[in-house]
């Protein structure tokens, strides 16, 4: 029986009724908290992205960080930013839950502010820690316009694991990933193809190193059309026209 509750629930995390009873937080907060809480598990750390946040709590971005912004006030959370293996940056989210109003001692950074290994006062440090915020928080609302517009024009994914691996593609872009995956998105749409096949796609023209629209309009563009579009070109310029 045990294992079967287990295999339903797909994970648990421990959230405080303190939290909860707290009138100041709006219910999206409270929302938050708890998703943020069960993916932490036992544990008091959880990453998971804000395009899959956003997707799976079906909010928008502007919304998340509105309300993620009460849970950082209060202290009842506090994030930072982690590079990966791979060359990319996370938000790992501590959630604090022994937490004390006024006396929490900030460990992690609080409000994007990076308290490890930063250079006070160092203007070209400041300059720089400005830029990646900015790349990050573009990086971000790509992803989720990307996930957003998955669910309008191709469907919604009911799979983390979905989520996680179309993620990964969309981290692997070197271009406009917005623009790119758009067009992925299109020609999916087009063939009536869904999740699955759009990673698929993704994944080969990672591999082959697409990383601007023209480049993945030339690899949607049928053959015949190729062609035909070659000698039109071929007959204005024998033309003069």
């Amino acid at each position: 029986m045990s294992d079967r509750l287990i295999d339903i629930t797909g994970g648990y995390g421990t959230v405080y009724k303190e939290v909860l009873k707290d009138k100041d937080l709006s219910i999206e907060a409270k929302a938050i908290y708890s998703y943020l809480s069960s993916y932490a598990g036992g544990e008091d750390t959880a990453f998971p992205s804000i395009g899959l946040i956003c997707h799976e709590l079906n909010i928008s971005e502007k919304r998340f960080y509105k309300h993620r912004k009460e849970l950082l006030d209060k202290n009842i959370i506090s994030k930072t930013r982690e590079r990966t293996n791979n060359g990319f940056s996370k938000t790992i989210y501590t959630i604090n839950h022994h937490f004390v109003h006024g006396q929490f001692v900030r460990v992690r950074n609080v409000h994007g502010q990076n308290v490890h290994g930063q250079n006070v006062g160092t203007k070209n440090n400041s300059i720089k820690k400005n830029n990646n915020k900015n790349n990050n928080s573009k990086s971000d609302s790509d992803t989720s316009q990307i996930f957003q517009l998955v669910s309008k024009e191709l469907e919604m994914i009911q799979s983390p694991l979905k989520v996680q691996e179309l993620e990964d593609e969309l981290n692997l872009i070197k271009g406009n990933k917005l623009e790119i995956t758009g067009v992925a998105i299109n020609y999916c749409k087009q063939n009536k193809k869904g999740i699955n096949y759009l990673i698929k796609v993704l994944r080969n023209w990672n591999n082959e190193g697409v990383d601007t629209k023209e480049k993945a309009l030339a690899k949607v563009t049928p053959k015949k059309k190729k062609e035909d579009d070659f000698l039109a070109r071929k007959k204005r310029e024998i033309l003069g026209g």
